[in-house]
């Protein structure tokens, strides 16, 4: 139990790293990571048995204390971020399948990775997962929904194939995981440690297989791919952050939301442009996956320094008035 603690603390503490080095493994030497990619939907469903596993009815507390500023994340997540990508697509002229995807990542909920980087950040973590809980809950109707409105105007895109894929992915192993918890909780309780450990492996697996799959089409496009995704998640911090301000909402609520708005579950969009389209429609899922995750990561490194610098600039002016 406790390497398993060390070993989530360590992914937390330098998740951009990890990141980089198992993107850079499934890029350069793809054989690495290539086993990986016929199973990325299982992996995608222990990340969401391990959420319900921890899930809580407290989880839901923001929901109920500040019901307006999760249903605001959610109108962004849902509103802004497709449509961007949509714009993002039509700008950039990008192929059917490669816009397909971008659209994707922008049609999937909160990234499961949103709420260490609020928490890394120094924003509030309760939103944070509030958030997180309400948009993966709503993307079994959402998601493919939106990918019918802004991916036909590439392909016919059925709603009820999607619609059952999102379930068997996200909603019967989050189902799963609350009543494993509900009726077992005091036998599984001594294991919660291990739970972020194997969520944490999971996702690196995700990204090293959905990255292992187009290492060939990501090195041949080179730095184009991963400039519309950047931009794409940048826009969602902006909107975040321009939103906030527009309603006068404090600093840390802030830094959560627009985490929650720019981060996206690349993941869930990576499995699902390779099990309903072809890898092309995996690509700005496998590019998003390290970008959202370093991005974030520097964001939320940015807050903390920023945090602490105002801390001993505040502490030095109190000594000199002292």
């Amino acid at each position: 139990m406790k390497l398993f603690k060390q070993f989530n603390v360590f992914f937390n503490k330098y998740l951009a790293f990890v990141v980089v080095l198992v993107a850079a493994a499934a890029l350069f030497v793809p054989q690495t990571f290539l086993w990986a990619s016929g199973h990325t939907t299982f992996f995608l469903q222990i990340v969401m048995f391990t959420m319900g596993m921890t899930m809580k009815p407290s989880d839901f507390s923001e929901v109920f204390r500040k019901p307006w500023q999760v249903l605001l994340v959610a109108t962004m997540q849902f509103g802004v971020m497709p449509l961007s990508a949509f714009l993002l697509a039509k700008l950039f002229q990008l192929p059917s399948d490669i816009a397909l995807g971008l659209i994707l990542v922008g049609s999937v909920p909160g990234g499961t990775s949103s709420n260490v980087l609020t928490y890394l950040a120094n924003g509030d973590v309760p939103l944070s997962v509030s958030a997180t809980s309400v948009s993966t809950l709503l993307s079994p109707v959402m998601t493919p929904l939106l990918l019918s409105f802004y991916g036909g105007a590439y392909i016919d895109i059925p709603f009820m194939p999607m619609f059952l894929s999102i379930v068997k992915v996200v909603l019967v192993p989050i189902l799963g995981g609350l009543a494993v918890n509900r009726f077992l909780g005091k036998y599984v309780e001594p294991f919660h440690t291990l739970l972020p450990s194997l969520s944490a492996i999971a996702v690196l697996l995700v990204l090293g297989g959905t990255v292992s799959l187009n290492s060939e089409t990501l090195l041949g496009t080179g730095l184009v791919m991963f400039l519309i995704v950047w931009m794409h998640n940048v826009f969602g911090f902006v909107a975040g952050y321009a939103v906030c301000k527009l309603f006068k909402i404090d600093l840390p609520a802030t830094r959560a939301m627009a985490i929650e708005i720019g981060v996206q579950n690349t993941g869930l969009a990576g499995s699902l442009g390779l099990t309903h389209f072809n890898p092309a429609a995996a690509l700005a899922g496998a590019a998003g996956t390290i970008v959202h995750t370093l991005f974030g990561t520097l964001y939320a490194s940015f807050c903390s320094n920023k945090d602490a610098a105002e801390t001993v600039k505040t502490e030095k002016v109190a000594v000199v008035e002292a």
